[in-house]
C-alpha cells in the first residue's frame, strides 16, 4: 500500500480506527473497522443503480461485455484535508489513506457518481454501471 501511494506515514495521530491484519491468498489483508467513522459521516444520497435496471437495458442486444473496475475505491482520492479522518496503526507505525478504502461510507456513492460523471456521454447509449461494474452492450457488428 505504501509502494502504491495509496496509504501515508504519519506522526500524529487524532482520529484512528481499529484494524486487523489477515493472511489471504499468501497476501496479507487489511480489514479496518470503520463503524465510529462511519457513525459520524453525513449519508450522501446519490442513488446507487438498480440491478434489474442495468439488466433489462442490456437484455435484448445481441451483444454485451461486462468489464470489472477492480480496486475501485483505490481511484478515488480523499482530499488532504480529510484524510486524518481514516488513520489507523500497525506495528509499524501510523498511516493515512490517500484514497477512499473499502468500507468507508459513501464510497459506493463516490465511486458511482464519479463514474456515471465519466461516462455520462455513453451512459444510456451502449454503457450501463453498476458500482465498480461496466457494461458495454450493443448489436454484434457494432460491437466487435
Amino acid at each position: 500500500m505504501l509502494t502504491t501511494g495509496f496509504i501515508e506515514y504519519v506522526e500524529e495521530v487524532t482520529w484512528l480506527s481499529p484494524i486487523v491484519i489477515i493472511p489471504k491468498n499468501g497476501k496479507l489483508k487489511i480489514c479496518i473497522d470503520f463503524k465510529k467513522l462511519n457513525a459520524t459521516t453525513k449519508k450522501d444520497s446519490y442513488p446507487l443503480p438498480l440491478i434489474n435496471e442495468v439488466l433489462n437495458t442490456i437484455g435484448g442486444h445481441e451483444a454485451y461485455s461486462f468489464l470489472d473496475g477492480c480496486s475501485r475505491y483505490h481511484q478515488i482520492f480523499i482530499p488532504p484535508k480529510d484524510r486524518y479522518k481514516i488513520t489507523f496503526v500497525t506495528d509499524w507505525g501510523a498511516f493515512i489513506w490517500k484514497v477512499t478504502s473499502f468500507g468507508v461510507k459513501n464510497g459506493p456513492q463516490t465511486y458511482q457518481k464519479v463514474m456515471t460523471k465519466t461516462f455520462k456521454e455513453y451512459m444510456e447509449n451502449f454503457m450501463k454501471i453498476f458500482l465498480d461494474d461496466f457494461t458495454v452492450y450493443s448489436e454484434m457488428e457494432s460491437h466487435l
